[in-house]
């Protein structure tokens, strides 16, 4: 999920919690306290967005209440943040990393299939983009902000199947990226990572050619590998690295 998603479905948050019209000078406060440091005027802009997108109703000049799609759009949020808390204290030893990546490669295979259905022009350009951060940033320090990792992200922003997008959503969420991180580490010691960037390339071309059988197999090869890495680390005799990392993921 980008921070301006994240920022509206913030809002959304407030507004919910919210006993009446939620004013922007107020909104942006709000958010302050979360963390999220935005203008008054980026604040008002989000607001628009949401008005166009129906999640949001204008009540004159008192600020904005939540439409019957943002009420949806909130609770679906809440619930995403609570199941993925799960997955990240359900990580704890080799058997459930290996289990999160075969149910990641179920769910985000079928969501690059749909992502392939009729994506647009800068969704695609912003996944090229992604693929050739992450093959600039092999072998060197930014490999850190996980430039692969913001590429399945954004293959899930392109689903339009809302269940999909739940399910990914909820095992890509960002405080689950220090398990991402334990798997970059197992991978990095395993195979070259401009493998993976190819990988990410095979499902980038088949989106971009409108390929959904395609894209789902790419995606699905990719976690294959992936899945075959971990397991190779694992009986090489890596296990206890593994399990040290994964001890340093916080509960």
């Amino acid at each position: 999920m980008n921070d301006r998603e994240g920022a509206m479905l913030a809002l959304l948050q407030l507004m919910s919690a919210s006993g009446g019209p939620l004013g922007t000078r107020n909104a942006q406060r709000e958010l302050a306290g979360r963390g999220r440091e935005l203008s008054e005027s980026s604040v008002s802009r989000l607001l628009r967005e949401m008005d166009a997108r129906g999640w949001t109703t204008p009540v004159g000049t008192k600020g904005r209440t939540l439409a019957a799609e943002g009420r949806r759009r909130a609770a679906e949020a809440v619930l995403t943040h609570r199941a993925s808390g799960s997955v990240q204290h359900a990580v704890r030893d080799t058997k459930d990393l290996l289990d999160l990546l075969r149910a990641r490669r179920a769910v985000e295979s079928a969501v690059a299939g749909d992502a392939a259905r009729a994506p647009e022009e800068d969704q695609v350009l912003e996944l090229r983009d992604l693929c050739d951060q992450h093959a600039g940033a092999v072998g060197s320090a930014p490999l850190i902000e996980q430039p692969g990792l913001r590429f399945h992200r954004a293959v899930v922003e392109m689903s339009t199947n809302r269940m999909l997008k739940v399910a990914a959503e909820m095992m890509l969420a960002p405080h689950l990226d220090r398990v991402e991180a334990v798997l970059d580490t197992i991978l990095a010691t395993r195979r070259d990572e401009e493998k993976v960037v190819a990988e990410h390339q095979a499902v980038l071309d088949r989106i971009g050619h409108r390929d959904p059988a395609g894209a789902e197999d790419a995606m699905r090869a990719h976690f294959e590998a992936m899945i075959a890495a971990v397991e190779t680390s694992i009986v090489g005799g890596n296990e206890v690295l593994v399990q040290r990392l994964l001890d340093w993921v916080p509960g």
